[in-house]
């Protein structure tokens, strides 16, 4: 039986025994624990009874059927009749969650309900807008959600950056678009589903049973898909970041092939080919693509949760675009794969805009063309020849789906014709309006923009010329309308067409699945009737088959411990041999715990089997369950277990808010009965099983270990709530409650059996809150040995003791981590990289070495702080210096000065004024003016803002101006009424713009100072205007110029612009330089950072087994004991209190009473012979009603004892993760997800179910992962309350008062209950102990008693 050879150690004390004397204990311990399984069979009992009184409720029965509707039609009695995407439609659309909200006899396809969750979200969002255009702009808004007509934008949240690299929940107003998005889509992907599969190719036969049952038009459906898929893929691509944004999206439209991605290349680049996308021949694009501005090229599907990923955007696209074909290639593609690509290139446009590249125009891609046109803010139609375009847009060309696309949009779009694809410049020019007058024939209600030429490969054509090109096509883009994009808006536009579709759905199943509703209905029938055997059985049926498994050999139990190819013999010359004879006996202990684990969790799904799998067995069989043991079939089950589960969890659980406790039984089935519905799931159920045995009993097992290997005797943890426990039965008040039932009948014994039930719900309450399970940490037995428990096997996931030479060593996964840890080497890489970039691109990569610093810091609060508080602002600066020398500069080195007046001033100087006599206000400024633009002193050119006193817009379109001209030189004229000396608010703006461009080296500014003649106005004086002395990082030289008294345009240009144009060029490069120079000295301070965090890290990472153990023991452990002494539990947590159903509540309920036909004469009209009125002959069904207490008390225990403890696992065992993390340089989050990959590649090599090492430690490390998650966690702890309140909760509130047999109040049945809940807790009573003995006893009866007699 050993584990040790034998040694010449002597056999009393030796180490060899001790151990081994341990173990046996261990074992003994367990075999104890397990043999009673009276409490685990009463747990049985709870939830079997909950089941059985839902099943008899009629609206039950047709709730379960349309929630298992879906497992039905994805099994293989049904897939022949219905395509899978229909199956997963309708699993999806009969989620009990939702489905709780539907009128299943009239419309259980119906999400009603998520519509006006939608329309409050979206109105919420309007009224807390920050701009709400004022009262009258608010209510159009609000009307328009109510589904008036006019539209809406949503309303405007904190802007972000599509730069900011964050999760989408992170963002502002992220975790509320989140639950939006969800419950968006629980009703979109469903229905988009359904009609997929009705409208396939291959399911002729269904759509016409379908059309025929419903009375709908194929055409109907078609357009319904078309609505909902485009509103599905908004939500989905839609981002808290782009709430409130007003922004250009040009959309890419075109024939397949005809270069829309190659065109938006070079539009990035200024006229060269800047590779953002890939130009595959052949439909490269098979996904609409936005593409922003941003300081480094990033990329990330825009379903995804998670931030931006760093990488070459055309390789991702590339690899995207393949798989996307080759489904479609296979009529694979569906609408669930509407998605959008959000992808980030370093480029500049004027305003803020993004580009949407969409796929060639077909039919496979429709969708995706709807979306796009329903987000983008113009039409960018890249064409070839005007008759090919001509021909593709005629019936039955390339293009005439576009048509019909655009003639469905709401909003018609300006469009913009590009001609890129083989046209001449000539060809282009001598049809330029041919193009105009073909749009405006098939575009009748859109506005037609000039056509531009942009052919990139014409010979010839200069880079100035491409550059002008881009520069001219951006300039229109940016006039055209603004783009909201708003889910919300479009999602309760669609509310009429889904409310059709789901009762056609409601109408059509109904019908067509007759023979699976007759069926189902007899399934539950059949359901009833296994109730009901289990119940006659009292569980005996599952008690033998329990006891068989449980009753085990512990020598076979405990094989896996006993393998010598797992605990080698090791032979004990003496103990002084040994290093550490503790670690030893406690990596035994350990190596028993896990496959106790693996044992209880394995008992716990056949335990469900036996018991509930059973009951729902016909059911089962129905939706395709089957018992072949694969792993398609094991998912099957699950898939179906989980949803019933989730059936009677959600049945009854919607609420109104007039749900009251004293009026509704529904208010109790929703804020209690429920919470035990989960554990009608076979996951759920078995880590409840685990936490019911495993943890009380490990501090017997601990001890049992450790006190031999110490030679001393230790006492075994003692639980006080155990004799708390029993000595608060022993005060039970059985007595006082069978007096108040004594004598008494009819509606007076009634009144007091209701009474009394809710006395010993409030006896049982007492004992719960005393018991501090529900609301402490601290003095709470059960959560102190959980967290221990815990503990100590997040310890084995990364090491275990090495038996041979008494040593540590990593694990497997340990080894895997270490060899696969990205981190020192992508850091280091990087570095290199940085070592040889050139200055623009320092920027990019030193922000993906910050982001992997950021990552793998998360753990080191020391590194953590230093990248926080230091590293933004030298991050921000390199990508300000990289925005700088990327900035795109057109024209030549000869260009001239640029002349920069709004459209405003220009009026006030060119314009007669009524206010001034008809004459021009500032007749001397004006004649300066006339000089500047028509002398022929220097020719300098004028930018105008369009659009009447457009201030803000002259900002933008003035610094767009000067970057295509290419003027190193410009002259800003001031407003001739302006007052004051200094910058006004909006001239600093635009002394900062213009100051973020090396390529602009001289400002002059032209004024007439207000105090001419008494106060000068020099850069002395006004030192606000010195923009390179104010603003860091800035090179622009700034003049200011007073331009009364003897000022002349002609010296003026002569002396100063006309010097300051000679040396533009060469000052322009020396900014460059200089700022060249600013990056690399940045550069070089970072990569001594990196040096200095990767030496830290690798030395990290280079740490040992033991010294890792030595952390856990100290260190990690100090961490640990403080996080848990220092747990502050919420008040939350303190002020849930147990609710109780009043006597009055109780006796207003239907079920609880029975009442005859017949009436009896009252007593008094007996003795007194009158004709007094007869009385009604009632009855209370004590049962069922202590039935249904039981199920509001245990439901309230599992809900307080699932928050405490989900809020200790965030506050104890989440930080310990990032402790331990921090010994591999990564996040407790990275960590747990790099044990689940770990275990999922395991998987697929090794079965997880021999018994060699190998698959032994594969096992380990799977159950290991399942025991570290939050869910599980929670199980556990609730299995271990559960263990201790259970006898409460079996003597107290099941025994019933009245005995029906004598038709009499007894304490029969409490005394009994009472009894054996002692039992449950170690209290032996001697009569329980005789009866035992009795039953399982085959001595003779003499020596049965002999024990037991007063007079031995």
């Amino acid at each position: 039986m050993g584990c040790f050879a034998s040694s010449p150690v002597d056999e009393e004390g030796g180490l060899e025994k001790r151990i081994n004397l341990g173990l046996e204990e261990v074992k003994d311990n367990l075999v104890a624990q397990l043999g009673d399984q009276k409490m685990m069979l009463e747990v049985l009992k709870a939830l079997v009874t909950y089941i059985n009184k839902e099943v008899q409720d009629s609206s039950f029965k047709t709730f379960l059927g349309y929630a298992v509707m879906g497992n039905h039609l994805l099994s293989p009695k049904a897939t022949s009749a219905y395509p899978p995407s229909m199956g997963r439609g309708i699993l999806a659309l009969t989620k009990p969650q939702y489905l709780c909200y539907a009128d299943c006899d009239h419309n259980f396809a119906s999400r009603a309900a998520v519509v006006a969750r939608i329309r409050a979200a979206a109105k919420k969002r309007v009224e807390d807008a920050e701009e709400g255009g004022g009262a009258e702009g608010r209510a159009a808004r609000l009307d328009a959600l109510d589904g008036a007509s006019p539209s809406a934008g949503p309303a405007p949240s904190d802007p972000v950056s599509p730069d900011d690299d964050l999760d989408e929940e992170d963002m502002p107003g992220g975790k509320k678009y989140a639950a939006d998005k969800e419950a968006m889509l629980s009703v979109l992907e469903p229905y988009c589903d359904i009609l997929e599969g009705l409208l396939s190719k291959r399911q002729d036969k269904l759509r016409a049973r379908f059309l025929k049952i419903t009375k709908m038009e194929e055409d109907q459906l078609k357009n319904i898909r078309r609505k909902l898929s485009v509103v599905t893929a908004m939500v989905k691509v839609f981002s808290p970041s782009d709430a409130g944004r007003h922004l250009k999206l040009p959309a890419f439209v075109g024939p397949e092939s005809y270069g829309k991605s190659t065109l938006i290349n070079h539009i990035i680049g200024r006229g060269t080919d800047s590779d953002a996308m890939p130009t595959d021949p052949g439909m490269g694009t098979q996904v609409v693509c936005k593409v922003s501005p941003g300081t480094f090229e990033s990329f990330r599907m825009a379903s995804d949760k998670g931030g931006t990923r760093k990488g070459s955007v055309k390789a991702n696209l590339t690899t995207i675009n393949s798989a996307m074909k080759a489904k479609s290639e296979r009529g694979e593609l569906g609408i669930r794969d509407m998605d959008m690509i959000l992808a980030q290139k370093e480029f500049h446009p004027p305003v803020p805009m993004e580009f949407l590249d969409v796929p060639g125009i077909k039919e496979t891609t429709a969708f995706h063309t709807s979306l796009a046109l329903s987000m983008a803010s113009s039409l960018v139609l890249v064409c070839g020849k005007v008759e090919y375009l001509s021909t593709q847009l005629a019936d039955g060309g390339d293009l005439q789906l576009l048509k019909d696309i655009v003639k469905e949009l709401d909003d018609p779009l300006p469009i913009q014709c590009v001609v890129s694809f083989k046209v001449s410049g000539q060809e282009f020019t001598k049809n330029q309006a041919n193009y105009v007058k073909l749009l405006k024939q098939y575009f009748p209600n859109c506005e037609i923009k000039d056509p531009l030429w942009m052919d990139f490969f014409q010979e010839g054509v200069s880079m100035e010329a491409k550059g002008r090109q881009c520069d001219i096509f951006m300039g229109v883009a940016a006039q055209c309308i603004d783009r909201v994009i708003d889910p919300y808006k479009k999602f309760i536009e669609c509310a009429d067409e889904m409310d059709q579709l789901s009762l056609a759905i409601h109408q059509f199943l109904a019908t067509d699945c007759i023979d699976y509703q007759n069926s189902k209905d007899k399934a539950i029938e059949d359901m009833k009737e296994g109730i009901c055997e289990y119940n006659k059985q009292g569980g005996e049926k599952v008690r033998i088959r329990l006891m068989k498994a449980m009753n085990f050999n512990p020598s076979d139990f405990y094989k896996e411990v006993k393998r010598e190819d797992v605990f080698p013999r090791f032979a004990v010359g003496s103990e002084s041999q040994v290093v550490n004879p503790v670690t030893i006996a406690t990596s035994l202990l350990v190596e028993c715990r896990l496959a106790e684990i693996n044992w209880l969790v394995c008992q716990g799904k056949e335990l469900h089997e036996q018991s509930f799998g059973e009951v729902n067995s016909p059911l089962a069989e129905l939706c395709g369950v089957t018992t072949d043991g694969s792993p398609d079939e094991e998912r099957v089950a699950k898939a179906f277990t989980t949803r019933v589960s989730e059936s009677f969890e959600h049945y009854m659980t919607q609420d109104d808010g007039k749900l009251k406790k004293e009026e509704h039984m529904q208010y109790w089935a929703k804020e209690c009965c429920c919470k035990i519905a989960p554990y009608l799931d076979t996951a759920p159920f078995s880590w409840f099983c685990t936490g019911f045995y495993i943890v009380i009993g490990d501090s017997k097992n601990k001890t049992a270990m450790l006190r031999r290997i110490q030679k001393q005797e230790a006492s075994v943890r003692t639980w006080s709530f155990t004799e708390q426990l029993v000595n608060h039965l022993k005060r039970a008040k059985v007595d006082e409650w069978v007096g108040k039932c004594a004598g008494k009948k009819g509606r007076e014994l009634i009144d007091s059996q209701f009474e009394v039930m809710e006395e010993c719900c409030d006896f049982f309450r007492e004992l719960a809150e005393a018991s501090h399970f529900l609301d402490e940490v601290k003095g709470n037995d059960c959560m102190e040995e959980l967290l221990e428990f815990s503990y100590v096997m997040m310890e084995r996931i990364f090491a275990k003791k090495n038996i041979h030479d008494a040593t540590w060593e990593w694990t497997d996964f340990a080894k895997w981590l270490k060899k696969n840890a990205g981190g020192p080497h992508e850091l280091r890489a990087k570095s290199a990289q940085l070592a040889k970039a050139e200055p623009t691109e320092v920027a990019g990569i030193s922000r993906e070495a910050y982001e992997l610093m950021k990552t793998a810091s998360k753990s080191s609060v020391t590194w953590k702080t230093r990248l926080d508080r230091d590293m933004p602002e030298c991050m921000e600066e390199l990508q300000a210096c990289t925005r700088r020398l990327q900035s795109h500069w057109g024209g030549s080195a000869s260009a001239g000065a640029a002349l920069l007046i709004s459209h405003s001033v220009k009026e006030s100087l060119t314009k007669a004024s009524g206010l001034s006599g008809g004459r021009i206000a500032f007749p001397e400024t004006a004649k300066i003016y006339n000089e500047l633009t028509c002398g022929e002193h220097c020719k300098v050119s004028v930018q105008e803002a369009p659009g009447p006193n457009q201030e803000d817009s002259f900002i933008a379109h003035a610094f767009e101006y000067i970057a295509r001209t290419g003027s190193h030189v410009a002259i800003y004229m001031r407003r001739p009424d302006t007052q004051t000396y200094d910058p006004l608010d909006r001239e600093k703006i635009f002394l900062e713009k213009l100051a973020t461009q090396p390529h602009l080296t001289h400002l002059f500014v032209l004024w007439t100072p207000s105090q001419a003649g008494t106060k000068p106005w020099t850069i002395a004086d006004s030192p606000k205007w010195d923009v390179a002395k104010e603003k860091v990082g800035s090179y622009l030289r700034v003049d200011i110029v007073a331009i009364g008294g003897e000022f002349k345009v002609e010296d003026f240009l002569k002396n100063q612009v006309v010097p300051a144009i000679s040396v533009g060029a060469a000052s322009a490069k020396a900014n460059l330089d200089h700022i060249a120079r600013d990056v690399f000295k940045i550069r070089n301070d970072f990569r001594s950072v990196v040096s200095e965090f990767r030496t830290d890290m690798e030395s990290t990472m280079n740490t040992t087994a033991a010294m890792f153990h030595d952390s856990m023991t100290r260190g990690i452990r100090k961490d640990f004991d403080n996080l848990c002494s220092n747990l502050k539990v919420p008040k939350r947590a303190k002020d849930l209190k147990f609710q109780i159903p009043s006597k009055g509540f109780l006796a207003k309920v239907p079920e609880f009473t029975d009442r005859a036909v017949d009436r009896l004469a009252s007593d008094a009209a007996e003795s007194k012979g009158d004709d007094a009125e007869d009385v009604a002959v009632e009855v209370c069904m004590e049962l069922l009603a202590r039935a249904f207490l039981f199920n509001v008390m245990l439901g309230q225990v599992v809900s307080m004892s699932r928050f405490l403890a989900a809020h200790t696992y965030d506050k104890v065992l989440l930080p310990l993760w990032d402790k331990i993390g921090g010994k591999f340089f990564m996040s407790g989050e990275d960590l747990k997800a790099s044990l689940a990959e770990y275990v999922a590649k395991e998987a697929k090599t090794k079965s997880g179910e021999g018994d060699n090492p190998e698959d032994l430690e594969a096992r380990n490390m799977h159950y290991l992962l399942e025991m570290s998650s939050k869910q599980n966690f929670e199980h556990m702890y609730v299995g271990c309350v559960v263990y201790m309140l259970m006898p409460a909760l079996y003597a107290i509130i099941i025994p019933c008062i009245i005995d029906m047999d004598e038709a009499e109040a007894t304490d029969k049945t409490f005394r009994h209950n009472i009894a054996r809940a002692r039992s449950m807790v170690g209290d032996q009573d001697p009569w329980d102990q005789f009866v035992k003995y009795m039953r399982e006893s085959g001595q003779a009866m003499v020596d049965v008693v002999k024990p037991y007699s007063p007079w031995r």
